[in-house]
């Protein structure tokens, strides 16, 4: 692992950060000038909470975190003393989980439940925010958005998704009293487009020009084609050209070259719920390809900064509608379309007649028969297999 000559060197965001013997995380931090939210430096007001993505958590530093965030990597960074090299990332809010008491519990005319509730400690939300209920042992867990104002009500106010069913959790014959927990509340479609960094052209050669960031893609789509969790997403797109797109991409960011084609990232990925841990395992692919080119550890994190800036545009809970100027386009909708000749059904390939009534799916292209469809749930049908 190349690290600059230091055998602790702290990865975040686009930073490349030597920590010093006897230093801490936020030291080393506030040192090199990187922004993180901090205050008590003793590790009681949990300010300074990240996550470990790849290295060594020791032991003190994640001792006085919950189960829950000690499970998702989480540490104080005002109390972790490395032992070797680490990729962090901010605090997510889906590590975020407030303790609730419920209070009512009600079926709408418009066919919604709406939850009171208050929270045990204090919960910072804005109305139309995101987040996710889940039972007092943390599973069961359902999608809400809060309806109330933080500055006007007392009860903190959400509601379900339309059709949505009670989880097991909540199916009390009298729910009030009832504790759960609030996972959030998590982050919306952000108003404005990123404004994206100015080109370094000099960087480009320091890279190794196009040969080597050619070579670098290419190894990291081959971890992400074998990756579990991220082929998925590609699986209607060829690697040679996801590469050429990236490629592309990344000259005209980078090089202030216009070569690129596509779409920007909030409209190419305006379908695909991508977390921050999911977001941050991407990165982590990158990271160890760049490395396995030989790329210093000053030039990783510059190149980082390139890809880190759409983070805002990237991650999400919920598929986005395409925007286009002032017009939004649902491309998660599904037609009706009459067959004039006959075919295979593309999920569970039995053969459909001709004549036969079937439906299409806009953006993917995929037909799925009549028992495929019915089969499957409305949030199924949202993103088929």
């Amino acid at each position: 692992m190349h690290s600059d000559n230091n055998a602790k060197m702290l990865h975040y965001q686009g930073h490349a950060v030597a920590c010093r013997d006897n230093e801490s995380v936020l030291d080393a931090f506030l040192r090199s000038g990187v922004s993180i939210p901090f205050s008590c430096k003793s590790g009681v007001c949990h300010r300074c909470m990240v996550r470990c993505i790849d290295g060594d958590i020791p032991q003190h530093a994640a001792r006085k975190l919950p189960e829950h965030q000690q499970a998702a990597g989480c540490l104080l960074a005002c109390q972790c003393h490395p032992t070797g090299p680490m990729v962090l990332a901010p605090q997510s809010p889906e590590n975020r989980v407030t303790r609730c008491l419920l209070s009512d519990v009600v079926f709408t005319e418009d066919k919604r439940w709406r939850l009171y509730f208050e929270p045990i400690t204090r919960l910072k939300y804005r109305t139309a925010q995101l987040a996710k209920l889940m039972s007092h042992e943390l599973n069961g867990e359902c999608a809400a958005t809060f309806l109330s104002s933080p500055d006007e009500d007392f009860l903190v106010v959400v509601e379900l998704e339309a059709g949505v069913r009670l989880p097991d959790w909540l199916q009390q014959p009298s729910p009030e009293g009832l504790e759960f927990c609030l996972r959030g509340p998590l982050p919306v479609e952000p108003e404005d487009p990123v404004m994206p960094m100015p080109p370094e052209p000099g960087l480009w050669d320091e890279l190794g020009g196009d040969r080597v960031v050619r070579a670098v893609l290419t190894s990291f789509y081959e971890k992400v084609y074998a990756d579990l969790e991220l082929r998925p997403f590609f699986e209607r797109v060829t690697m040679d050209r996801i590469i050429g797109k990236q490629f592309a991409f990344l000259k005209e960011n980078i090089q202030g070259e216009p070569v690129f084609l596509g779409e920007q990232p909030r409209n190419t990925h305006n379908w695909m719920v991508i977390s921050d841990a999911l977001f941050d395992h991407r990165q982590n692919l990158m990271l160890q390809a760049m490395r396995a080119h030989g790329l210093t550890d000053g030039l990783i994190a510059r190149w980082a900064r390139y890809e880190e800036q759409f983070r805002p545009e990237i991650v999400k809970y919920k598929p986005w509608l395409k925007r286009f100027g002032d017009l939004m386009v649902d491309t998660e909708q599904y037609e009706v379309c009459l067959l004039d000749e006959a075919t295979v059904c593309d999920y569970c390939e039995g053969e459909i007649p001709a004549g036969t009534l079937v439906r299409y799916h806009k953006r993917i292209g995929k037909i799925g028969c009549d028992a495929c469809v019915s089969a499957t749930t409305p949030e199924e049908q949202r993103c088929p297999p």
